[in-house]
């Protein structure tokens, strides 16, 4: 299984993390529940004097999927008006849950479990749809996506 992470720094954006919540109920929890390989979105949000940041953690079957283009679902790129402004992916080396009624389902699952499990991945160049404005907050990236 895999893991991505993906944030919004939503200064630039006419969204807020309140006005992305109706997008939620009316349209993205519904829409993410069919998409294939996929285990569980959790949408995050934080707010405060530093800003407001809108995002979601991934969890899914392969590689391919975590860091393949974004599901066709998504529309939250036109809502807030650029890509991502952070995309983080990882292996999932182990997994477990607390003292609840699901939590058996996810022990012992991940890499770290598997004897056949390939090295850690390594991240290729981003994906970035053409004709999109990128907007990179680590200085040590290029400026201009990579083609």
């Amino acid at each position: 299984m895999f893991v991505s992470l993906v944030l919004w720094d939503l200064s630039l954006s006419i969204q807020t993390v309140a006005s992305l919540r109706s997008h939620l109920r009316d349209y993205a929890v519904e829409a993410y529940s069919t998409v294939p390989g996929l285990h569980q979105k959790i949408w995050v949000a934080s707010t405060g004097p530093e800003g407001e940041t809108w995002g979601a953690l991934y969890l899914w079957d392969t590689w391919d999927l975590a860091y393949g283009r974004p599901p066709g679902v998504s529309k939250v790129v036109e809502l807030i008006g650029y890509p991502p402004t952070s995309r983080t992916y990882f292996g999932v080396e182990a997994a477990t849950g607390g003292l609840s009624a699901v939590a058996a389902l996810a022990r012992g699952v991940g890499l770290a479990y598997d004897p056949d499990s390939p090295p850690p991945p390594t991240r290729p160049a981003e994906y970035v749809p053409p004709g999109t404005p990128v907007i990179w907050r680590n200085r040590d990236r290029a400026a201009d996506p990579p083609s």
